[in-house]
C-alpha cells in the first residue's frame, strides 16, 4: 500500500510537522471497525496496518494514509488500524484537509487515488 514513492514523499512533506500529531506503540489500535469517522491520518513514521475483521488487508508505511473514507462521508470505520511498530501518524479533520487542498490540490489527488484503489480492494474480496 503506502511507501517513500512519489506521493508519499508529497504526504510527509506536508504533514511530517503538522500540528496534531499522536504516536503509537507497537500493538496499539489507531482506530477500530464501525468506530465514528471524524479524521483522516498520515504515518509519519513506523507501520500501520488494517485489518478488516481478522483479515489483515496491508500495511501503510512512512507517507501513507489511513481513514481516509471520513474526509469522503462522516461515517463509521470500514476497517481497523493498527500500529505494528512504534508510530507516529498526523491527525487531519476535514476542516484542515480543505485547507490543504486549496494550497495543494495534488494531495486531493493523491487521497482519491488511494480510495479508489481501497475500494477496488474491497470489491475484490466480497466477490472474490
Amino acid at each position: 500500500m503506502g511507501s517513500y514513492g512519489e506521493t508519499g514523499m508529497l504526504m510527509l512533506e506536508l504533514f511530517s510537522d503538522w500540528r496534531d500529531q499522536v504516536d503509537y506503540a507497537k500493538g496499539e489500535v489507531i482506530f477500530s471497525e464501525r468506530d465514528p469517522a471524524d479524521a483522516m491520518y498520515v504515518v509519519v513514521k513506523g507501520e500501520v496496518e488494517l485489518y478488516k475483521g481478522d483479515e489483515p488487508l496491508g500495511a501503510e508505511l512512512p507517507g501513507g494514509i489511513i481513514g481516509e473514507m471520513a474526509l469522503i462521508s462522516n461515517s463509521i470505520r470500514s476497517a481497523t488500524a493498527k500500529a505494528i511498530v512504534p508510530s507516529t501518524l498526523s491527525r487531519i479533520n476535514v476542516d484542515q484537509f480543505r485547507e490543504v487542498i486549496v494550497k495543494n490540490p495534488d494531495c486531493a489527488l493523491h487521497v482519491m487515488s488511494v480510495l479508489a484503489n481501497r475500494l477496488k480492494v474491497a470489491n475484490m474480496l466480497l466477490h472474490g
